[in-house]
């Protein structure tokens, strides 16, 4: 498997390009196709406008939105002219509750989506929306870039965070074009069940088939010391130059997790690594 069309998607003209920056050096190191769509979202609801003013408001919005679409593509054309990759630029203007079926229809036609960290800084709804319907609606593996992070070339040192789940295996196996050429991955397990089915070789299932696919592996059994897992998985990426993790997206519902917490949500609003992630 190799990426051979790659996707990111901007709707804020005023957003921080972080992640545009990340996928144009992705796809120069991969020579793979960048797809850059750029989205006017508009938010109206109706439920705010009295009797006779809604068919305006509705109007002026989605023109605002046009408007925006129009200026991320000049924008994007703009900075992708002098770039010696292949690339194309396409623009959308999307109705409120239009933008997931839209985004989970084109986006499944590209190997990897990357785009900004949701829950972090400035980026809003949009950004977590966009973010869910290309993980769920598309059922693309996605990239997500926190601010200010650039790629360098290939990534040395990734790790993948293991939890013997399908969205884990998912993850992984979307990752293995980058562990072909990494150093070393490293299988990351914190605090293994002492009952789970492979408990006398956490982790030895994957390794083998990672092995077996070019990449070079080792296993880490960690304790969690930290406050939750997302937080024992970054301390450990950090003490040891990781570049890059590699992890199942919302193994408990989407809804759980915005009630009660969990690794996903934890890892989107803490990491200041690149994530790569699939369900």
């Amino acid at each position: 498997m190799t990426y051979t069309s790659i996707a990111t998607i901007l709707h804020n003209k005023d957003a921080d390009n972080s992640a545009l920056e990340f996928a144009i050096s992705f796809a120069r190191h991969h020579d793979a196709h960048l797809h850059v769509l750029c989205t006017g979202v508009d938010e109206t609801e109706p439920g705010f406008y009295y009797a006779g003013a809604h068919a305006i408001a509705v109007q002026q919005n989605f023109d605002l939105a046009r408007e925006e679409a129009d200026q991320l593509e000049t924008a994007a054309q703009a900075r992708l002219a002098s770039e010696d990759i292949k690339w194309d630029v396409q623009s959308v203007t999307v109705m409120p509750g239009g933008l997931d079926p839209f985004l989970a229809d084109h986006m499944r036609f590209f190997d990897l989506t990357i785009l900004p960290a949701p829950h972090q800084g400035n980026n809003d709804r949009i950004d977590a929306m966009t973010f869910e319907a290309c993980l769920f609606g598309a059922d693309v593996p996605v990239l997500v870039v926190p601010q200010g992070v650039e790629m360098k070339g290939n990534f040395t040192n990734i790790k993948v965070a293991w939890d013997d789940g399908v969205e884990a295996m998912a993850a992984a196996r979307a990752a293995l074009p980058l562990m072909k050429d990494a150093k070393i991955t490293t299988i990351a397990i914190v605090d293994p069940p002492m009952h789970a089915p492979d408990r006398s070789d956490p982790g030895g299932k994957l390794a083998a088939y990672l092995v077996r696919n070019g990449a070079k592996v080792d296993v880490a059994i960690h304790a969690r010391t930290q406050p939750s897992i997302a937080a024992q998985l970054l301390a450990r990426a950090a003490e040891t130059d990781v570049e890059l993790m590699v992890m199942g997206a919302y193994g408990h519902s989407r809804m759980r997790e915005a009630i009660l917490g969990g690794v996903t949500r934890d890892m989107l609003r803490l990491t200041t690594l690149p994530l790569l992630m699939a369900h």
